[in-house]
């Protein structure tokens, strides 16, 4: 799978949040999983670094603690503007804790990405 393919699967999960995001507080479900919401942020969040990591690793030659560092910073400027976004939201507020677990899953999942790939990047795409 080439870099755009991974580039779009990103945007996609970021669409998904977004959506998830804009459900007014009182319709969204109260579940919390193992009672922490902030695991639900970081394990959403995982999956966006461990996606931008496969897609910047097929972009751009970079050492893999860089590419590590970049889909960390992209999650977690996500999160900050995911944040940003539900203060607009009837029922929903910004919380800051909410981002350090955005940014802390975002690089979770940019982790496992260098650890774990998929295949061998393809650059030409």
């Amino acid at each position: 799978m080439g870099a755009r393919w991974f580039w779009k699967l990103a945007a996609a999960w970021a669409a998904i949040i977004f959506v998830l995001s804009s459900i007014p507080g009182r319709s969204f479900p109260q579940s919390k999983l193992f009672g922490y919401d902030k695991v639900l942020h970081g394990t959403v969040y995982a999956v966006l670094g461990a996606l931008c990591f496969m897609a910047i690793r097929r972009t751009w030659v970079l050492r893999p603690h860089w590419l590590v560092v970049a889909a960390g910073a992209i999650a977690l400027a996500y999160g900050l503007t995911d944040e940003f976004h539900q203060l607009f939201v009837p029922g929903r507020s910004a919380d800051l804790m909410d981002v350090l677990a955005d940014g802390i899953g975002g690089l979770i999942g940019a982790v496992a990405g260098a650890v774990f790939p998929l295949a061998k990047p393809d650059r030409a795409s």
